[in-house]
This record gives structure tokens, sequence and C-alpha cells, in this order.
């Protein structure tokens, strides 16, 4: 299933500070219940709309809540472009959140989320130090990412993979700067099933497409 999403270009916002970052790492990249309203976003969607628009789907991630230029900058961001895999259950991108993903077996359930920010929000080791907190892992140091880093092509750039194996939960994700800002693919969920869609994790990055005004 092929999503497309329009946007007007991404203009010169304001670098986010690194304590607002480390807020919303650590509490609205995460699924759970906020009560913040979050305005409707003009979108071009290929794949049939969801019912009930008006309250959470049964089974789907939870809104964020989210701070003061975090919502226009993911609005004006442009389009993406990806292919869902097979058995992943998609819904329509919500709040700061360009899209959104379940996928269930008998083992548990993870959410992949695709999220951007205007700057390096912190720089890549802090980013990874709060993947690693969101699944029980000590914070790492520079000469410990290439034990669970790689290099990785995302849209024509150059990204980084990210594999963090926690006891009970785990992520699998990939950051990408992007002209200015940060993109970040993240699955996160029951440890069992994370490992088991690794694969497909990487099939969808392959497939991710990005509105380039650069080129």
């Amino acid at each position: 299933m092929t999503q497309r999403l329009q946007h007007r270009p991404l203009p010169r916002l304001p670098i986010i500070l690194a304590g607002i970052a480390a807020l919303c790492f650590s509490g609205c990249d995460q699924a759970q219940p906020v009560t913040y309203k979050i305005p409707k976003e003009e979108r071009v969607v290929t794949m049939p709309t969801m019912p009930g628009a008006s309250a959470p789907q049964a089974g789907a991630p939870a809104k964020m809540g989210v701070l003061p230029g975090m919502q226009q900058a993911a609005d004006e961001a442009g389009k993406i472009g990806y292919t869902a895999p097979e058995g992943w259950d998609e819904f329509p991108p919500s709040s700061i959140r360009k899209a959104n993903f379940k996928v269930t077996d008998e083992s548990g359930s993870a959410e992949i989320t695709i999220l951007t920010f205007p700057g390096d929000v912190g720089g890549r080791l802090a980013n990874i130090n709060r993947w690693r907190g969101q699944v029980g892992l000590d914070a790492a140091t520079p000469e410990d990412l290439p034990a669970y880093t790689e290099g990785t092509d995302i849209a024509g750039h150059r990204g980084l993979y990210v594999r963090l194996e926690g006891e009970t939960q785990s992520i699998f994700g990939a950051l990408l700067p992007f002209h200015g800002s940060t993109w970040f693919f993240k699955m996160l969920g029951d440890t069992p099933t994370v490992l088991a869609n690794e694969a497909a994790m990487k099939q969808f990055l392959d497939s991710i497409e990005l509105e380039d005004h650069a080129h």
C-alpha cells in the first residue's frame, strides 16, 4: 500500500532546543493517552479513509501532544511515499507523526512511526540514547555505536540504522539527516515481535521516498 502526503515546502524555522527534544522523545513519541486537541491537516491519501475519525480507532496508535513549532514543522516537511510491508496495519497520520503502523503476532505487538524535526534534535548520540532509555538500556558512548548501528541509504541520502534489543521491549529504527532536518523511522514494541519484523523494517526503509527540493 503506497501513500502520498502533500505539504508546502519547509520554511526556515528556529532549531528546536535540546530540552524540547528530550521532552518530546521521552513522552510524545510513545503511544499514550493525551488531552491535546490536534487540528486536522489537509492531505491526499490513496488508502481508504479509516472509520471513526472523531474517536481513536481500535488498536490505533494514540495521538501525541506537541509543543509549539513541532506541528508546523511536521505539516510543512514535504511529501513522503512508501510501501507498507504485508501484515502491517496502517493508520492515518496523526499529530506530528507522518505515518503510523502497527503489527501484531502471537508474541505481542509493535508500532512503527515516522517523524521529522528541524535541526539535529540534540545530535545522533543523544537521540539514540533516548531510544535506549525507552527499552531499558543504559546510555551509550560514541565508542559503543558500531556495536548496534550501521550506515544505510534512505531516499538517496545516507542515514544510520539502529538496532536496540532490550529484555522485553526493542527498537529497530533509522535516523536520517535531510537538508537541515532529521527524519526518524522507528519500530518499538515487544522484543519477539520486533525481532521477527527486522527484514520487513529494512524493506520498508528501502521503499521510502522523500520530496527533495534541493535537487
